[in-house]
């Protein structure tokens, strides 16, 4: 835990689009975190964002609504469609959501690893 008055240093250089493996800084994330997160939520973000590096399932998060983030699930080789969620003003914190939006991706990329394996130009070609 980090004591008052000890800063806390996030290297954040690339502006275009910031990455935590699975999950992606788009437009306007970067700002909204920094006004709105503390040490402990950065600390915690380290560790979701930890957790979903190998996740095959992205999760884009975006600024929106001054101070709020809005998500995007979008898997990776999949024809699952991505969805929009927004964060609950008043209701749940920055860091809850994007909680919460990891669960989301991990939920997704359990059904799409359930999905049998399928060649689509081998069908394709049956059906010729």
């Amino acid at each position: 835990m980090l004591k008052r008055g000890i800063s806390m240093q996030i290297n954040m250089n690339n502006k275009t689009n910031q990455s935590f493996g699975g999950i992606k800084l788009m437009s306007g994330a970067e700002d909204t975190l920094r006004r709105v997160f503390k040490p402990a939520d950065w600390v915690q973000l380290d560790k979701i964002a930890k957790e979903q590096e190998n996740n095959t399932v992205d999760v884009y998060l975006f600024g929106h609504n001054g101070g709020k983030l809005m998500g995007r699930i979008i898997p990776k080789n999949s024809n699952f469609k991505d969805k929009d969620y927004y964060q609950l003003p008043f209701f749940e914190s920055t860091i809850k959501f994007i909680d919460k939006m990891a669960k989301k991706a991990n939920i997704v990329k359990e059904k799409i690893d359930k999905l049998p394996a399928v060649n689509i130009d081998e069908i394709v070609g049956r059906l010729k």
